[in-house]
C-alpha cells in the first residue's frame, strides 16, 4: 500500500513551457493528501526557488527534499543538511578567482547569490523560467552554510571545479550547469531521511523522476515511474513509464496505478 509518494520538480511536476501546475495535476496533489497519502518534493532547487516563481502554486507539500537531498525540512524545520565543508568552498573560490569568465550559483536554505551575471547565465535562468538572484562575491559562501554549488560550466571545464572539490559530488542538470554538493549526498540520501522521519517502507513509497539526479532515488523505492519526457537512462531504471509533463503524466499514472479513481 502507497503512503508516500516523492516527486522530482523540473520536468516532472512542471515542463519547461508548463511552468506551473497543471489545474489537473493541483486537484490530484490534494486528492492524495485527502486519502492520507503523504507528499514529498525532491528536487536540486531549493526553497527560495519555489516561493520566488510559485511554480507550485498554492498546494502545501508535507515535507521537501531540496537542493539535490541535502536540505530537508517540513512545517516543523529543517530536519536532515548536509552543507558542503569550507575546505571545498575555498577551493571553488579560488578557481573562481583564477578564471574571470566562470559564473556561479551559491545556495543557502532561503538564500541563492549569482557571482556575475553573464550571456550563459540569462540563457540558463531563461531555461528554468526563474528571474536572475543578486549578485556576491563568491567568498559570501565562506560565510555561510552552502548545500549546494552550481558553476555554470560546460563538461570540458568541470574537472577544474571536481579537483579540488574532494568531499564532493556531482550531477549534472544542464549541459551548461552543474550541481555540487556534499559527497554521500543527492536525492536518494534526503529520501531516505524523510522516510526515516516519516515511518515509511520502501515498499510503501513511489517515486516520480525525469533526469538523471533522479536515478538512486527511483531504485530507492518500492515503485518508481518515468515520465514521458525522461532521459533513456531514467526510464530503463523505471518501473511504468508515463505520459510526459505536459500530458499530465502523473495524473494519467496515478490512475493507471490505482491511486485515484479513473
Amino acid at each position: 500500500m502507497i503512503k508516500g509518494i516523492f516527486f522530482d520538480v523540473d520536468g516532472t511536476l512542471v515542463g519547461f513551457q508548463q511552468t506551473q501546475l497543471s489545474d489537473q495535476l493541483r486537484a490530484d496533489l490534494l486528492a492524495l493528501q485527502a486519502k492520507g497519502i503523504k507528499i514529498f518534493i525532491s528536487s536540486g532547487r531549493a526553497r527560495q526557488d519555489f516561493a520566488r516563481t510559485g511554480m507550485l502554486r498554492d498546494v502545501v507539500f508535507d515535507s521537501y527534499v531540496t537542493l539535490n537531498g541535502q536540505c530537508c525540512y517540513d512545517q516543523e524545520g529543517v530536519y536532515w543538511e548536509q552543507p558542503i565543508c569550507r575546505e571545498d568552498l575555498e577551493a571553488a573560490c579560488r578557481v573562481l578567482r583564477e578564471n574571470s569568465d566562470f559564473a556561479a550559483l551559491m545556495e543557502g536554505d532561503g538564500v541563492s547569490y549569482l557571482t556575475k551575471i553573464d550571456g550563459r547565465m540569462r540563457e540558463i535562468y531563461q531555461f528554468l523560467h526563474t528571474e536572475l538572484w543578486e549578485i556576491r562575491p563568491p567568498e559570501w559562501m565562506l560565510e555561510e552554510k552552502v548545500y549546494q554549488f552550481v558553476p555554470m560550466v560546460g563538461a570540458e571545464n568541470e574537472e577544474r571545479f571536481l579537483s579540488v572539490m574532494p568531499h564532493c559530488d556531482h550531477s549534472r542538470w544542464h549541459p551548461k550547469g552543474i550541481d555540487i554538493f556534499s559527497k554521500n549526498g543527492g536525492k536518494a540520501v534526503g529520501v531516505q531521511a524523510a522516510m526515516a522521519r516519516y515511518g515509511l517502507a520502501a515498499d510503501e513509497v513511489m517515486a516520480f523522476g525525469d533526469g538523471e539526479n533522479d536515478e538512486a532515488m527511483l531504485k530507492l523505492v518500492g515503485t518508481s515511474v518515468a515520465m514521458g519526457n525522461a532521459v533513456e537512462r531514467i526510464k530503463e531504471a523505471a518501473d511504468y513509464i508515463t505520459a510526459c509533463v505536459e500530458e499530465d503524466g502523473i495524473s494519467q499514472a496515478l490512475r493507471e496505478l490505482g491511486l485515484l479513481p479513473a
